[in-house]
């Protein structure tokens, strides 16, 4: 009876042993194929990268690899890479390009951004950064007095007269200087966010407008506004500043998405080109390949002529206005989107262009 017992203990011992091995050889096979797949994988974008590599510069710049895996295969075991030229990338492609690499808006934005800037560093190109400063800034007005400052057709008309009859030195309507800003100076330092707080009426959106170079013309101002040393008048601040006003002012009937595709196209891509062209110059003389999704971004945000740009896909998606791209803005006649949603339209409007630095006014409590 104990040798019939001893003998069934060892055969059960050796099946579990040999079942043990055999799981062991399924584990390490797994770690071997999932490796020699992710060899593959590099070999063949490293072979994508060497043909985009030879191709002249200006197809080379328009030509990226779009990862994507393939259907009915497990992630990470195949992954297809396609050659693509970023200004005839459709809908479908676009949309799926934001979906894969901004799952969570929020943190995947931030990781993105780290991924662009360790490029851009990687081959030692510092991006470029301003600095405002206003020293001494003073702003006044002519304001009419009484009744005559009120918005009416009868002032509007008296107005007129009174700016035809200042032409020949003659001014009839009484006038008092009233100081918006005095004496104001301070410096807004480069890649950081600046809080302007104040009560109202105290010139936070004729200070905001002083330092992007909107100012009515009509008001007076004294003192001086620089961008890293240059005067206003030394160079064109609507290039490098924008102003997020707090009114809202759309064409109604467009959808959000046209809206700030419009908007990329009036602005243009700025210095995102000579940027990625300087890029991939340096990379190439380093023998640095970059990584596919950065390069396909910014390829596809820097070429100019298209209709329809990945930034504004981006800014929808970052915007969170990606669920109602779709639909009009809407105004007083047309029903559109909601208040909130119109207010960081507002913003997508400006943030989708080239810009440096932004002004923004009361973006989230203006009027709506």
């Amino acid at each position: 009876m104990d040798q019939n017992m001893r003998n069934s203990r060892r055969t059960s011992i050796g099946r579990s042993l040999s079942r043990s091995s055999w799981n062991m050889e399924e584990v390490f096979a797994g770690g071997r194929d999932s490796r020699r797949s992710s060899r593959i994988d590099e070999d063949e974008e490293a072979l994508k990268w060497a043909a985009i590599e030879k191709l002249p510069t200006y197809d080379r710049l328009r030509t990226s690899i779009m990862q994507s895996y393939l259907e009915n295969e497990t992630p990470g075991q195949k992954m297809a890479h396609k050659e693509v030229d970023v200004t005839k990338l459709d809908v479908n492609d676009r949309q799926k390009f934001i979906d894969k690499l901004f799952r969570v808006a929020e943190e995947d934005n931030e990781k993105f951004l780290s991924k662009f800037r360790n490029r851009i560093e990687k081959v030692g190109i510092k991006l470029p950064t301003v600095e405002v400063r206003f020293e001494h800034l003073t702003i006044e007005a002519n304001c009419h007095v009484g009744n005559r400052a009120l918005p009416t057709l009868p002032n509007a008309a008296r107005n007129i007269a009174d700016s035809i009859l200042g032409m020949v030195g003659i001014n009839l309507a009484k006038r008092t200087k009233l100081t918006i800003l005095k004496d104001a100076s301070g410096i807004i330092k480069p890649s950081r966010m600046t809080l302007l707080l104040g009560p109202p009426s105290s010139g936070k959106t004729t200070l905001l407008l002083a330092l992007a170079g909107k100012l009515d013309p009509s008001l007076k101002v004294r003192g001086e506004v620089t961008y890293n040393g240059y005067r206003m008048n030394e160079f064109e601040p609507q290039k490098t500043s924008a102003y997020i006003s707090q009114n809202d002012v759309h064409v109604g009937v467009m959808t959000v998405k046209e809206t700030l595709d419009f908007s990329a196209r009036c602005q243009g891509v700025g210095s995102r080109y000579e940027l990625l062209t300087e890029l991939a110059r340096r990379e190439k003389d380093a023998g640095i390949l970059p990584e596919a999704e950065v390069d396909l971004f910014m390829k596809a945000t820097a070429v100019k002529g298209v209709e329809s740009s990945l930034i504004t896909d981006y800014t929808l998606k970052i915007l969170g206005l990606d669920i109602c791209k779709d639909t009009i803005v809407g105004d007083e006649m047309q029903r559109g989107i909601s208040g909130g949603q119109k207010k960081r339209v507002t913003t997508g409007e400006m943030i989708v262009g080239p810009t440096k630095t932004l002004y923004m006014d009361e973006i989230s409590t203006g009027p709506r």
